[in-house]
């Protein structure tokens, strides 16, 4: 009944604690939106290679067909009337240097440098601060192009408050923005578990892997959304940023799949996904060199990248080597996780294009759900990875107590000759001192004829204690079988021994069990520097002179 209250009482904290968090992540988000914006839907013109193209909205321009590096265009277009109040117009570059006018004069200016040296220019947003003069005037964007073939120049022009200018677009974003940051820290914390945990000889594959892709992907995830720029305003960096992470990402993915389906499935489906492991990562490293040369930038090469993507997980799905029934729970959600994430990028996919070919702005497709997918993945990686955590502690368990039973004697409790054995092992490898005493309990076949061997039994448990409490903290406790006891004691006990041997003999006397007999016994003590042998020549010099003792002990439980 306790456990009961306890497990619901847990449960509506954790629910109180999600609802208030909700509720404060709202309440930042909300104080973060401009009061007023304004997405602007104004005809423009557009000015390319001498043609003069009229655009019906601003919101819906899209550029000129078969566009080239270094080409120019000028768009123009009025901007609304609005207060005194300072204004701030938000709008998206992608790949474009250009400088913004109003009234004649420039009042913002990206990228002309980069462009005059044929460098890649990212794209993001930009803030223009508008001044009081310019309301209801024209203003005119001259641009240029840095890559061929762009397909969308600008968009999203947005008119608001300058105080929101700095707060608005990430507090919209702010799932986003939450979800790249976790995944990025959640991944560099993974990471530096998995180093730690090799330094204790524990494998740490899967936890690195997932560490790697979680960090790829909370990076893109920023960088995607152009939520970097609330630390970096380099575009050109972020963009580069963003595609590397998104190339690298099948790598640490495809290590992952690798380390959990070895042994698992057939060697040519291991082996072809090796394969795509090495395609990964020569396509990443020729994408960079041609970037960074500046031979081809790389959303050029982004459609290669996507062949190579669909090309893998059909391979994946089609050879069962993402998914089989045989598999175990581990298997199954990291396959979960492989198909909500690649369903949600195939129908992002979709949505992008969709919008750009439409120009669907300002509809619920505008919206991406990359940030959500991805987050919801690397749970299921992880929910996966601690279901084969479990799934191994829960082995290592059982071997254990496997491991425990192979050397401890059922009856006593004490350390077994298959143990003591073992302890000889290391005993041979090492120079130091130790001594061994050999015990044989006295009156236990006289006990086993006259009383039966339940009470021999007894007679048997009744010593063992009593030789455990009094060698506890010094020396090991074994029996080798019957009859027959053991203590080790280590080098750095040697000289308690002494004591030990007199708390045994207190403890036989008052000992409170009801036996037919007392407890007594012989022992015989030698030590590894008397003899300079193996740990078995301790062993016999330690016997011999037990029954030396014997011999010379006046007992009626001594068999003469």
């Amino acid at each position: 009944m306790q456990n009961k209250v306890k497990i619901i009482l847990a449960w509506v904290l954790a629910v109180c604690f999600l609802v208030c968090s909700l509720a404060a992540f709202l309440a930042v988000r909300g104080n973060g939106l401009s009061p007023s914006i304004e997405r602007l839907n104004v005809g423009a013109v557009a000015l390319y290679k001498g043609d003069t193209i009229e655009v019906p909205s601003i919101s819906q321009f899209k550029s000129p067909e078969n566009t080239r590096f270094g080409d120019s265009l000028v768009l123009r277009f009025d901007l609304p009337q609005y207060s005194a109040s300072p204004m701030t117009l938000r709008m998206r570059s992608v790949h474009m240097a250009f400088n913004v006018f109003t009234g004649g004069e420039k009042i913002y200016s990206f990228g002309n440098d980069l462009a005059s040296r044929g460098k890649f220019i990212g794209s993001g947003f930009h803030y223009i601060h508008l001044p009081k003069s310019a309301s209801g005037k024209p203003l005119e964007i001259r641009a240029f192009f840095a890559i061929d073939d762009s397909r969308r120049a600008f968009s999203e022009f947005d008119l608001f408050p300058t105080e929101y200018a700095n707060s608005d677009y990430f507090a919209r974003h702010v799932f986003a923005l939450v979800v790249g940051a976790f995944l990025t820290m959640f991944g560099i914390l993974a990471l530096l578990v998995g180093v730690a945990t090799t330094f204790y000889g524990i494998s740490a594959v899967r936890v690195m892997m997932i560490g790697l892709l979680s960090n790829s992907l909370g990076l893109w995830t920023l960088c995607h959304m152009k939520l970097l720029q609330i630390i970096s305003f380099n575009l050109t960096l972020n963009s580069a940023l963003e595609y590397l992470s998104l190339y690298f990402a099948p790598l640490p993915f495809c290590f992952l799949l690798l380390n959990m389906r070895k042994g698992k499935i057939s060697a040519w489906k291991w082996w072809g996904i090796f394969g795509f492991v090495v395609v990964g990562f020569v396509l990443l490293l020729v994408n960079a060199t041609l970037h960074f040369t500046g031979v081809l930038a790389f959303p050029k090469t982004l459609p290669c990248f996507h062949v190579y993507v669909a090309t893998g997980m059909i391979y994946l799905i089609f050879t069962g080597a993402l998914y089989s029934s045989k598999m175990d729970r581990s298997g199954k959600i990291l396959t979960l996780g492989v198909v909500f994430f690649a369903s949600v990028a195939g129908f992002d996919l979709i949505r992008y294009n969709l919008c750009l070919t439409y120009s669907l702005e300002n509809t619920p497709l505008e919206m991406t759900w990359l940030p959500l997918g991805a987050l919801i993945f690397v749970v299921l990686l992880v929910a996966s990875y601690l279901v084969y955590l479990f799934h191994i502690l829960e082995d290592k368990a059982e071997k254990d107590v496997l491991s425990t039973m192979a050397y401890v004697d059922s009856l006593t409790g004490l350390f077994n000759r298959a143990k003591c054995l073992q302890i000889f092992g290391f005993l041979d490898k090492s120079t130091a001192d130790f001594a061994i005493v050999s015990i044989d309990l006295n009156g236990l076949k006289m006990v086993n004829d006259h009383y039966g061997h339940a009470v021999g039994d007894n007679l048997i448990k009744a010593f063992s204690v009593v030789l455990k409490q009094a060698f506890t903290g010094i020396g090991t406790t074994i029996r080798m079988g019957g009859d027959e006891f053991l203590a080790i004691v280590r080098n750095e006990h040697v000289a308690d021994l002494p004591a030990a041997i007199e708390k045994l003999q207190n403890l036989q006397k008052n000992c409170k069990e009801e036996l037919p007999v007392p407890l007594e016994a012989a022992y015989g003590i030698a030590y590894h520097s008397e003899t300079n042998g193996d740990a078995d020549s301790v062993y016999r010099a330690a016997d011999k002179r037990m029954y030396e003792m014997k011999t010379t002990m006046k007992s009626k439980l001594v068999r003469k």
